[in-house]
């Protein structure tokens, strides 16, 4: 008896396995809503080569505890802004607990959907769904992309493998944040929120018959308690109701003025839904980035129009300014490049040679019908290009910080101080304007002996013109795009889509898996 039943065992385990080889060596998954592409084809055959087409997640046609825990991992991975159905987690939840006792082709095709489910998983959280480049974002995720024969593998024996699918995630405490931040979205979605009304202009001191509304959205939202006290007059726009103006502006890069205007009253109206899309985004594009970090970087956010630089591998910057980027309105391409690249000098006082672009378009009209233009503005033409002379009225300022990159924008000093303070600050044609620049340089040029901030100070002053200083060590530079950010306090604020990279991010997603171009 124990002999015929090892013969059976052993007869059914050769038939799990002749039914696993013909469905990867034929590159299917018949379960799936998405044949294998050629490299998961491969990935597939990476996988059950070595282990001679045994079955990863199948004991006795029993699913194993790690198949139960993947499964569920797929089926929540909305929480972490994916989408259980690009890993047809529905399909593997309803089969698993019908594989017990399944013939040899039932268990096949459920091992082979679940490991290439896996695979595809862990693609997405380590580097994001749609390729940074194919929305036009000059950032490489490949040397970040996991081995996916090896992690299901790894997988299929882990004890706890949910756990090493989250450590595929941004290992940073803003991805965790904004975690947080989406589920609550997503409650408050499903949530009848109060609506706020088409309210005219108001201020505090104001009265309007409709200020009921416009309180209870901003309880909902948080911005104003909910114990707060009740107002004496309702229809008071009192200074509790203006705090919580104040900050809600805050929280979406609006000036807190506690006036609600145009812009203010349509960031009002915007239903949660529409968070819980940007923050979709935003872990998406989180997902673009390095998982580790250069002893030193700096970070632009555009359209946050902020600049922080990190250091020593701290979550909190060191240093952190208002910077202007590229104008959004303009029908030329001023708009910022969204790009890494390494800083590797800076030009004191520099000259401006004025791209031609700029000079065909603005000041050559202007140069022919004002005979003093050029001195005025400390200009001269030098074979046939217009060129700024340095000094505190050239367009970039006294400092400028190089970064080579195709697209030839750079950080700058500027003259046009007053722009920093405003909400929204894209005004340039391209170049980002920092409000900082001493600061900036005190920060990139670190370690490096005798540049101590009075000597920056100097150099920008009295210097020599046109100074080149190569830094002793390349400080990479990345210049990013998100429309939500957490904090230094772990705050979550929310941004205008200025260039419209959201909508073309979402397009891209909508086409569904496997988000093709």
């Amino acid at each position: 008896m124990l002999g015929a039943a090892l013969l059976a065992n052993a007869a059914r385990a050769d038939d799990e396995t002749a039914a696993l080889q013909r469905l990867v060596d034929a590159g299917q998954a018949p379960w799936l809503a998405h044949a294998p592409s050629p490299d998961e084809a491969d990935a597939l055959r990476r996988l059950y080569t070595p282990r001679q087409y045994a079955p990863l997640w199948l004991h006795d046609r029993w699913p194993t505890a790690q198949a139960d825990a993947v499964i569920a991992a797929l089926g929540a991975a909305d929480a972490d802004g994916l989408a259980p159905l690009d890993y047809d987690a529905p399909r593997l939840a309803a089969e698993a607990p019908r594989i017990a006792g399944a013939d040899a082709d039932t268990a096949a095709l459920f091992d082979v959907a679940l490991s290439l489910a896996a695979m595809r998983y862990a693609t997405h959280a380590a580097v994001g769904r749609v390729a940074p480049r194919t929305v036009g974002f000059d950032f490489d995720v490949a040397p970040k992309r996991p081995d996916a024969a090896a992690l299901v593998a790894g997988l299929a024996e882990d004890p706890d493998p949910r756990a090493r699918l989250q450590a595929l995630d941004p290992p940073f405490p803003a991805f965790a944040r904004l975690r947080d931040t989406l589920a609550d979205y997503r409650a408050l979605s499903r949530t009848a929120l109060p609506p706020v009304p088409d309210l005219p202009k108001l201020k505090p001191g104001d009265s309007h018959p409709q200020l009921a509304a416009l309180r209870a959205r901003l309880t909902a939202l948080g911005d104003l308690p909910a114990d707060a006290a009740p107002p004496a007059d309702p229809t008071h726009y009192d200074e509790t109701l203006a705090a919580a103006v104040r900050a809600f502006q805050r929280r979406h890069g609006l000036a807190d003025d506690a006036v609600v205007g145009p812009s203010t009253l349509r960031t009002l109206q915007t239903p949660p839904v529409a968070r819980v899309q940007q923050i979709e985004l935003a872990m998406e594009r989180m997902r673009w980035l390095p998982y580790s970090w250069p002893a030193r970087f700096v970070f632009v956010n555009i359209p946050e129009f902020r600049l922080r630089g990190f250091a020593a591998g701290s979550a909190t910057p060191q240093l952190a300014m208002n910077v202007v980027v590229g104008q959004a309105a303009s029908k030329e391409k001023h708009k910022t490049p969204v790009l890494q690249a390494d800083m590797t000098y800076l030009v004191f006082r520099p000259y401006w040679m004025v791209p031609s672009s700029i000079a065909n378009r603005e000041l050559w009209p202007k140069i022919s019908n004002d005979p003093g233009y050029l001195d005025r503005n400390n200009m001269l033409v030098s074979n046939g290009r217009i060129r700024q002379r340095p000094g505190r009225g050239n367009s970039l300022g006294l400092l400028k910080f190089i970064f080579p990159n195709p697209h030839h924008v750079y950080l700058h000093d500027t003259p046009s101080k007053g722009l920093f303070a405003r909400s929204r600050r894209d005004f340039s044609h391209g170049c980002i304007r920092v409000s900082d620049p001493p600061a900036l340089a005190e920060f990139v040029l670190t370690g490096m002996d005798g540049w101590d901030r009075a000597r920056i100070d100097m150099a920008m002053k009295s210097g020599p013109d046109d100074r080149h200083v190569t830094l002793g060590t390349p400080v990479p530079v990345y210049i990013f795009y998100t429309t939500v950010v957490v904090d230094e306090a772990g705050g979550v604020l929310f941004f205008d889509d200025i260039y419209g990279h959201d909508a073309t991010l979402q397009r891209q997603l909508a086409k569904g898996f496997p988000y093709a171009s």
